[in-house]
């Protein structure tokens, strides 16, 4: 009955929802993922884009909406809705949405993989050499960098950064245990559920590229680190591992003041220092995740399965441009157009432009226009002594 009345009042309003037409905008951008005259390549390129896109809008659309649900703030949208009614409206639709980005990606995208000279792969179906290698790259470069964090009686909950994908790592005490990289803590009852969270750091590459004769295969990050968990821990059992990835309010604005640089400048970093501890808006994780670990990020978060996103495919799909940036497959995506002269500028007009634009306007369309224009305006301005 909400559903019907929500959309009876979206149906009556005289404005368009902000919101609700960015998702649409979105949705447009996926399209561009299904267009079967793109190549694989740019339909990569554009569900990467759909997964930045989503990921700016709930840091910044999403968390401004919960700057008055946090704080019991009226607002009613373009829509016609109050802040409730729109909350389960607009997460309604993005999970639609996100079901259609999973559906593209696993339907029409991946089973061309093999034809253009890559795989993505897991762990257990490398190669006995493959794996050697996989091998040395977690002791070299991955392990030094892996921190577990362990939450309990003992140790508050840590700080899970913002868009870092992380494993929550749910153990059983069997006698005197610790992880690896931890301080010595006084023992847990024998049997004691525990929670430990291990945070893939940002500067690793999305995926492990191992050349094969045919073909490139990309072996994700959190694979490799998930295959050598068992590394990290010492007499305990690991009941589940299961990757998320968190989204925070990243939304903030500045007061006006007459004192703008100084004023401009605080605000700046306050709002930085705020958005690290953000309160959380979305969390994607994997299907079939440990119940334990998500009633304690339900609520220690304060978040409800309107905020829960279950992915069956990758996790932070900007990743995929990795693939895209591979030495063998640059310029298999679409070649853009060579930029053209704007219309509105005669043909040599961009000599002396201040003296044109002194009577006429010049529309640039970026990118199908040059931007050799303003560059040239640029550099004119920085060597007159009047400007």
């Amino acid at each position: 009955m909400k559903l019907f009345k929500s959309a009876d009042l979206i149906r009556k309003s005289k404005y368009i929802s902000r919101d609700l037409s960015w998702l649409r905008f979105n949705y447009r951008v996926l399209d561009q993922a299904k267009d079967p005259s793109r190549s694989l390549f740019d339909k990569l390129r554009f569900l990467s884009i759909t997964s930045s896109n989503l990921d700016e809008f709930f840091m910044i659309r999403v968390g401004s909406l919960y700057n008055y649900l946090d704080y019991g703030k009226e607002r009613v949208d373009y829509s016609g809705l109050r802040e409730l009614p729109f909350r389960r409206k607009l997460l309604d639709f993005a999970h639609r949405f996100v079901n259609d980005q999973s559906l593209t990606y696993l339907n029409e995208l991946k089973p061309q993989f093999e034809k253009n000279g890559f795989s993505i792969r897991r762990m257990e179906e490398l190669t006995e050499i493959e794996l050697k290698k996989v091998e040395g790259y977690f002791k070299n470069t991955v392990f030094p960098l892996l921190t577990p964090m362990v939450y309990d009686s003992y140790h508050g909950f840590p700080l899970i950064m913002n868009q870092v994908l992380t494993f929550g790592v749910v153990t059983r005490e069997s006698g005197l245990s610790e992880a690896a990289n931890l301080v010595t803590t006084p023992d847990l009852e024998k049997g004691q559920e525990r929670l430990t969270f291990v945070q893939i750091p940002q500067n690793l590459t999305r995926f492990f590229e191992i050349t094969r004769k045919d073909r490139v295969v990309f072996v994700p990050i959190e694979e490799i680190v998930r295959a050598n968990l068992p590394k990290l821990f010492r007499n305990v059992d690991i009941l589940s591992a299961d990757l998320f990835r968190i989204t925070r309010n990243g939304d903030f604005t500045l007061e006006e003041s007459e004192d703008i640089d100084t004023d401009f400048i605080k605000e700046i970093q306050i709002g930085l220092k705020t958005r690290k501890r953000g309160r959380v808006v979305r969390v994607e994780v994997e299907p079939d995740a440990s119940p334990y670990l998500m009633n304690i990020l339900r609520e220690r978060w304060n978040i409800d399965n309107g905020n829960i996103f279950v992915i069956p495919v990758l996790l932070d799909m900007k990743g995929l441009n990795q693939i895209l940036r591979y030495p063998s497959f640059r310029g298999k995506g679409a070649k853009l157009p060579s930029p053209v002269l704007p219309l509105s500028l005669p043909e040599g007009a961009e000599e002396n432009m201040f003296e044109y634009l002194k009577h006429h306007d010049v529309l640039l369309h970026h990118p199908y226009n040059s931007i050799e224009p303003v560059v040239r305006l640029l550099e004119r301005a920085a060597e007159d002594p009047r400007c």
